[in-house]
């Protein structure tokens, strides 16, 4: 399998709901601020910051997002009761409905929260290692994903040809790839699909990228980091992946939107933790809503 399996304890706190909003969030080498609807909250996070339930392979949500040991503690202090209530919440997020029977909530999840969570510390600054420059440093502004079924359905014709070496970029216009090829068929769609991140995610440990997180035209050449610099790019929010069990492999692949890795831009501007986010837009995990 490689050494990338020592990410498959990550654990999956979040999920995702469907998006095909054409969002153009600010650049941080402008300055700039998201476009587009704000959420109070966002996918897989409550009120108060903390990862929600994920849904269940079956695509049903699991515990129902409600606080547990809820409902009034009482108590009393000489004649004095007081009582306080635990704050209400949200209404659960609605289930991605993609229609491609190939693929089920259970995994779109691992492929959201994998990369949310992955996002999430890198942009934290302090345990991400990047090779030869240490510890990969915080991120000022970098978005949480969404899934996107556009995506996916992408995604899937994409995988579904079984062809490793990939389909021309017309045949996904808008977004750019990553694909992956797992020479194994003694697994399921849920680790292939979390070999495939951590393999992508890997490129930083094993490569490095420089601290401050320029994309140069030698990184293209290189071709070492461009599939771990997909998943980090900062205004990446639209996701959406497919796998597809061929004849002596697993295919995975995931489109990202706007796409990143363009030339003599920042994977993400380095600096405090969310001070790049609009007011009140960091999602406690360093992840900026939009």
């Amino acid at each position: 399998m490689v050494a990338a399996l020592t990410f498959f304890a990550i654990v999956f706190g979040l999920f995702g709901e469907c998006s095909a909003m054409a969002v153009n969030p600010g650049n941080p080498n402008q300055g700039g601020e998201p476009q587009g609807p704000n959420e109070p909250y966002g996918p897989g996070y409550g009120p108060d910051g903390a990862p929600l339930e994920p849904y269940g392979p079956d695509g049903g949500q699991q515990g129902g997002g409600a606080p547990q040991g809820g409902g009034a503690q009482q108590g009393t202090t000489g004649s004095t009761q007081t009582s306080t209530t635990a704050p209400p919440t949200r209404p659960p997020w609605p289930k991605p409905n993609c229609g491609n029977p190939r693929l089920n909530n259970g995994l779109r999840n691992v492929f959201l929260g994998m990369h949310n969570n992955l996002r999430s510390s890198l942009a934290k600054g302090q345990t991400q290692t990047s090779r030869n420059w240490g510890i990969a440093p915080p991120a000022a502004l970098m978005y949480r994903m969404k899934y996107s079924c556009d995506a996916e359905s992408y995604a899937q014709q994409y995988v579904s040809s079984c062809k490793a070496g990939g389909l021309a970029s017309h045949t996904h216009p808008g977004y750019k790839v990553n694909r992956h090829v797992l020479h194994t068929i003694h697994t399921d769609q849920s680790g292939a699909a979390q070999n495939a991140i951590a393999t992508w995610w890997s490129e930083l440990a094993r490569f490095g990228m420089r601290s401050n997180m320029m994309f140069y035209a030698s990184d293209i050449r290189d071709g070492k980091v461009i599939r771990w610099s997909k998943m980090a790019w900062w205004n990446n929010i639209h996701l959406g992946c497919a796998v597809q069990k061929c004849r002596n492999f697993y295919y995975t692949a995931c489109m990202y939107k706007p796409g990143g890795n363009n030339i003599n831009q920042h994977v993400y501007k380095v600096g405090a933790v969310c001070s790049g986010c609009p007011a009140g837009q960091c999602d406690g995990h360093a992840l900026c809503r939009w």
